[in-house]
């Protein structure tokens, strides 16, 4: 029998499958149903293969152990944000023989500046520098803020983190190790979410936990790692400098992403490090849906295919709404899909030791996840530290007014 012959059930369950002689003669319940179960299979493949993923995935030591060179750790700041102390505190509390921290703010007033006089007088013994300066050096403040602090950088290793990093006490070890090959011009880690009370946080950290960090570990298997991610990235000086330094990136959304890519390009390797960290996630409801938004056009803008593929890791909303009226099969593919993404959820907490489990959000989760993938493509624009910017094709940071949004 031809696909030309094949038409789909209608609504009454498992006597499914009628002849036709045209495909033109398909109706649109017969094609809502195809492309529903198309979808389900698409999307239980994915989700297959990433349990899989996740359940082999070992940390196994990369690199040489014993190789230590001092290390300086940027730390750009900006404001007081929940739990900075604790996230600030586990770089000052390394167990590692030599490292700088430089923490930089663009502002006397910061309410970062409070927290690192603070760990300053905690360790007073560390090599702690505050750097307080104003000047731009690009559309992107964080990059520019990186620009001021690197001419205090005293050593060739060099550690950006993000200021929402929590750390253990092994971690400069750990992510410094494989810089032991020179080939190696980057590395980078994995994280997951550590959030703060409330449900817009619980959310915003199961997208990091379920569908970031599984899908983190599916393409770190499958391809070389050529870009970093923002939570904790080891450079070398003479690679960085290979791509022009952090003013390269300054107009760059997705810095850390572009600075992995182009140190790559420049024929370096890029590891992906034996530690998982975390990043601490505080959101309010509107904040949530404006940075994954943000994070989403970003993603668009510097990996277009990836991203319009990406939305087989999240396409329940889109399988009900087809198949919720064709009857048991219909229903045993929802069924099936579901049963599948609350595995994966299971197998991430069992493997990596994630927030505990929350199957009931995971449905809401992923309604919100397939909202932010169809509102990713209305448009290019992203609001990001009150100013409103358009995302170019390479990712960079067009702005849409000349002075900061009221």
């Amino acid at each position: 029998m031809g696909l030309a012959d094949l038409c789909l059930a209608g609504a009454d369950g498992f006597g499914f499958f009628d002849c036709i002689s045209d495909p033109a003669e398909l109706s649109a319940p017969s094609i809502a149903l195809l492309v529903g179960l198309f979808l389900a299979l698409l999307s239980s493949g994915y989700l297959s293969l990433a349990i899989f993923r996740v359940l082999r995935y070992r940390t196994a030591p990369r690199g040489d152990a014993g190789f230590r060179p001092a290390v300086t750790i940027l730390k750009p700041l900006c404001g007081a944000e929940p739990e900075l102390y604790s996230c600030l505190r586990s770089f000052c509390d390394q167990d590692y023989p030599e490292f700088q921290i430089v923490f930089g703010v663009a502002d006397a007033a910061d309410g970062a500046v409070a927290v690192v006089k603070r760990l300053m007088s905690e360790f007073p013994t560390r090599d702690l520098i505050l750097t307080i300066d104003a000047r731009i050096q690009g559309e992107n403040l964080k990059v520019s803020n990186l620009v001021n602090m690197a001419r205090f950088a005293k050593h060739d290793v060099i550690i950006v983190s993000d200021s929402d990093t929590r750390v253990g006490r092994d971690c400069l070890a750990r992510v410094v190790a494989p810089l032991a090959d020179a080939r190696t011009g980057a590395v980078t880690c994995l994280y997951k979410a550590a959030p703060t009370p409330g449900l817009a946080s619980r959310l915003g950290a199961l997208f990091i936990d379920d569908w970031f960090l599984s899908s983190a570990v599916v393409d770190a298997r499958m391809r070389e790692v050529t870009y970093c991610f923002g939570p904790v990235s080891a450079v070398r000086r003479d690679a960085l400098e290979a791509i022009g330094g952090f003013p390269r990136l300054a107009s760059h959304l997705a810095d850390d992403f572009m600075m992995g890519r182009l140190i790559a390009a420049a024929g370096y390797r890029i590891e992906l490090a034996d530690v998982i960290v975390e990043t601490v996630v505080a959101e309010t409801w509107h904040s949530l849906f404006a940075h994954e938004l943000r994070w989403a056009r970003t993603v668009k803008a510097v990996k277009p295919g990836e991203h319009f593929m990406s939305g087989i890791t999240e396409p329940l909303p889109l399988i009900a709404l087809l198949l919720f009226n064709h009857g048991a099969l219909g229903w045993s593919a929802i069924g099936a899909v579901m049963a599948l993404r609350l595995a994966l959820h299971y197998a991430l907490r069992a493997r990596f030791a994630v927030v505990p489990p929350c199957p009931w959000l995971v449905p809401l989760r992923e309604c919100l996840c397939f909202a932010v993938w169809v509102a990713s493509f209305a448009g290019s624009n992203v609001r990001w530290r009150n100013r409103d910017f358009v995302i170019d094709a390479g990712g960079r940071l067009i702005p849409l007014a000349s002075r900061y949004a009221s």
